[in-house]
This record gives C-alpha cells, structure tokens and sequence, in this order.
C-alpha cells in the first residue's frame, strides 16, 4: 500500500508510541488499553476514508497493530478502497448470526478490517442496543489491538454522533470549502452540547 500524504502527517497528531519506547530494558508494564480514534467529517468528499486507511498503515508500520472499523454502516466502502471482497460484514454481527472475530479481514501492512455493509438502509438507523451491541463485540477484541480507528458516515446522524463520542480522540477532517467548514462546525457544536465533548482535531485536507 502507497503511503500517502494524509497518514504521514495525520500520524503527528496522535500520541502513537513506537515499540521500544517504554522505559527500562525488560521492564515489565500492564498491557495500556486500546486508542480509540474516531476520524469524522461534517460532509462528504472531504478525503476523510482514504486518510483512515493510510493513518492506519502509517501506524501499523510503527509496530502497532490495528483495527479499522468502518461505521459508515449503510455506505461503507473501505473495502473497496483496500482491495478486500468481505464475504461477512457487520450486518451478519448485528442480526446475530456471527461475532466481530469472524468478520474481521487481514488488510495491507498488518491491519485489521471490519468491514460495514453497502445499501441496506436499516444499518442508518440503528437502536440504542443495536449500537451498544456493536461497542460490547469490541470488548472482546481489545486484547488483541493497540490502536481502533473508526471512519464513521459524513453528516450529524444518530449513528455517526454515538460512534464519535464512543472515541477517546476525535478528528475531524475538513476542505477548504464554506459548506465544508459550515457542517464541521455543526458536528462539532452536537458533540460539545449532547456529550459535552470539548477537544476536537482538526484536519484539513484538499488544500492546494
């Protein structure tokens, strides 16, 4: 995979340790847990699924592994995007019929792909404990990941708010477009006033 532009730099905003980092030679440590990272957007075509896909290359190069969750749960296409064809996806989770160990896919550099489904309209609006269910699933794979990236849907839904706030880090990307800027905003104003979140990153991307 070409490492592009985005997840060289998106990298310096994170606080990703590299493997050997720790202090002390054969010091022992408890296992720190999981980063969650969302990576969210106001609107679409900002470029925000492509800088998911290569920040998480970049950060499995530093010897971390790491699980991308695509939550744009009617529309994803991360699949598409990395060349992967799922035979499962999340669907097949949240009606029960398989756990999210068995339809996580190996991805290029190491990573790990959850990958959500295309143009079933009912994954857009999920209940409270449907949302809770796919967050519990994630409890048993912690043990096995250093880093969750979830590239959550464009916009202000249900889904896109609950999966961002489900984050310890939130980043928003953007483009130098008035619309753009507008719509960030507003994700960014739900956030702080339903979850009274107050730290946001962001990033701007299609600059010329």
């Amino acid at each position: 995979m070409k490492l592009g532009y985005s997840g060289k730099k998106i990298i310096s905003l994170m606080k990703v340790k590299k493997e050997g980092d720790a202090k002390g030679k054969g010091q022992k440590s408890l296992r720190p847990k999981t980063q969650v990272v969302a990576i969210t957007s106001g609107k679409g075509g900002v470029g925000k699924t492509n800088i998911v896909a290569n920040l998480g290359f970049s950060i499995s190069q530093l010897g971390k592994r790491v699980l991308i969750f695509d939550a744009d749960l009617g529309l994803g296409n991360l699949d598409i995007m990395l060349g992967i064809t799922p035979r499962y996806n999340l669907s097949h989770v949240i009606a029960g019929k398989k756990r999210m160990a068995d339809i996580t896919l190996d991805g290029p550099g190491n990573l790990k792909i959850l990958p959500a489904a295309s143009g079933i309209q009912e994954l857009t609006e999920l209940k409270e404990e449907q949302r809770g269910r796919i967050l519990d699933e994630f409890s048993l794979l912690t043990h096995s990941i250093d880093v969750l990236l979830i590239d959550t849907a464009s916009g202000i839904s249900s889904n896109v708010v609950y999966f961002s706030n489900a984050a310890d880090e939130i980043v928003v990307v953007v483009s130098p477009e008035p619309t753009s800027i507008t719509d960030a905003y507003a994700l960014m104003k739900v956030l702080s006033l339903r979850y009274s979140r107050r730290k946001f990153k962001l990033l701007i991307n299609l600059v010329r």
